[in-house]
Formats: structure tokens, C-alpha cells, sequence
């Protein structure tokens, strides 16, 4: 079993190096700054499928949002609606190439003709039928009009200094309050599924509690993707899709940290109910 950890770490560190978020553009960033919040021990990070240890700094980086210099969104707006923003006399629209659908190929199999197909058929009723109905016309060919090419969306480009206008401003304000949301979360001491192909998962910090009660074993004992997710589903942690699910599997030689990590909340709540236990009575 230790073996098939020790050749999993490699993988896996070679899966988080090739996070496929979305590239926040580094002009973003050099343009509209960076809003990092304190450093915190809270909560619980998974970055496609991925546990990240805490403590934890959650940042706006340009467009996008990063905790511990980890993507963990792509741009939250695009960088183009913030050159938008700017002197139209400064900003280049460029528009990319049309693409064109490729349609899927024909059957390589041969199939006989209609015509062929209802020509049989007439002269069998011609054989058994005194009084033959009349034939039915082959059906004209249709027209099938040619894919038409997919128009990509245009790109911005920005001539010279930023300026952090008042519609800039707004938009920044918006990826600060989802990083604050993230943030505040976290700090609550619940637990964010980050995911390049769906929808963040997001728990309290009492779902949180159940969730680390339950995983790390399934993590350790599970040794097929398709027992991990039955295992999580009899489990009652219905918030792990089949895909979250593949992910977590992928990095279940994070078990053993999820388990120190349970251990040391629980010294922590351990350690806060004596202190404000003997509160009381210090004098």
C-alpha cells in the first residue's frame, strides 16, 4: 500500500503543477494591483481534488483569485472588459480568425439506396398483388447548408498607461467582494472544492467537522475510483460529485495530512472549552 502512495506523490505533484484554471494575465496584475488579506489558520482548501494545508492568504491577483499564490479561479472578468474601460483612442480591437466546425464523418459501411431498397420492395408486391398500389416517389435529396464558422470573441489591446477609472474601479470592487467571500468562509472554518471544470462546493464549519470525520479513511482504504465513490455516497457526503470524487481519489495519499488536521482541530476545541471552562473561575 506504501508503495502505491510513494508512486501516487509523484503524479500528483506533477497534476497540481498543471493546474488547467484559466491564465489571469500578468498585465492585470501590474495593472490593477493586489488586495491579500491576513494570514489565517482556518478552514479547509482543496484545489482540484488537491488538499492545501493552511495557514491560508487569500488574494486578489489582477483578475483573478489565488490562495497561497494557487489559482483558484481563472479571471473572475475578463481582462478585456478592463481595457473596455479605457480612452477608445488608446484601445485595439482585434478580431481572431473564424473557425470552422468539422462535422462529423460519414459511416465507412456501405448501405443500399432508397431507390434500390424500393425497387425490391415493388417487385415483390408486383409478384403477389393483382392489384398493385401505386408507386410511391423516392424522396428528393435534402440540402444540408455547410457548418457555419464559429466567430471567436474579439481581444482588446491596450496602447499605454492604465488608468484606474471609476468603471475600473467597479469592476476591481467586484472580484474584491468574491475574494472577501472566499475569505470570510475559510475564516469560519469551513472548507472550499475548487474545480477548473465546475462549480465550487462550499461547507460550514459543522459540515466541514462531518466531511473530516468520514474522508480521510475512505481515502485510505478505497483502492478503486468506483468503491471511493460508493464509499463517499453510504457516507452522506452527497456534496462530492463523480467528478470531485475522481479528483479526491487521484490525491488520496492526503489522508494522512486530513488526519492531522483532524487532530489538531480537535485539540483546539479541546484546549478552548478548558480555557473557558477555567475562565470562569480565575479571579
Amino acid at each position: 500500500m506504501i508503495g502505491k502512495f510513494a508512486v501516487l506523490a509523484v503524479a500528483v505533484a506533477a497534476s497540481v503543477a498543471a493546474s488547467a484554471f484559466e491564465e489571469i494575465p500578468k498585465e492585470s496584475a501590474k495593472a490593477l494591483g493586489v488586495t491579500r488579506g491576513k494570514q489565517f489558520e482556518h478552514g479547509l482548501v482543496f484545489v482540484n481534488g488537491k488538499y492545501i494545508e493552511p495557514p491560508y492568504v487569500v488574494e486578489r491577483w489582477g483578475t483573478g483569485i489565488r490562495i497561497n499564490s494557487i489559482p483558484v479561479t481563472g479571471q473572475v472578468i475578463d481582462w478585456s472588459e478592463f481595457v473596455k474601460t479605457q480612452d477608445p483612442a488608446n484601445v485595439t480591437k482585434i478580431m481572431p480568425e473564424p473557425v470552422a466546425e468539422v462535422s462529423a464523418p460519414m459511416p465507412s459501411y456501405s448501405q443500399p439506396s432508397y431507390n434500390q431498397a424500393q425497387s425490391d420492395v415493388d417487385a415483390l408486391d408486383d409478384l403477389f398483388d393483382d392489384n398493385p398500389a401505386p408507386k410511391k416517389a423516392a424522396p428528393k435529396p435534402r440540402r444540408v447548408a455547410p457548418p457555419k464558422p464559429r466567430q471567436a470573441a474579439p481581444r482588446y489591446e491596450l496602447a499605454g498607461k492604465f488608468v484606474k477609472n471609476e468603471a475600473a474601479k467597479a469592476l476591481v470592487k467586484r472580484i474584491n467582494d468574491q475574494r472577501t467571500e472566499i475569505d470570510g468562509i475559510l475564516r469560519r472554518g469551513g472548507f472550499i472544492f475548487f474545480g477548473d471544470n465546475y462549480s465550487r462546493v462550499v461547507g460550514d464549519a459543522r459540515t466541514a467537522e462531518s466531511m473530516l470525520a468520514a474522508l480521510p479513511e475512505i481515502m485510505q482504504r478505497e483502492e478503486s475510483v468506483n468503491s471511493f465513490r460508493g464509499a463517499v455516497r453510504t457516507s452522506g457526503l452527497v456534496y462530492i460529485n463523480e467528478i470531485l470524487a475522481a479528483q479526491i481519489f487521484g490525491n488520496r495519499i492526503d489522508y494522512r495530512r486530513l488526519q492531522e488536521r483532524r487532530q489538531k482541530l480537535k485539540q483546539e476545541s479541546e484546549w478552548s472549552k478548558l480555557l473557558n471552562g477555567a475562565g470562569s473561575t480565575i479571579l
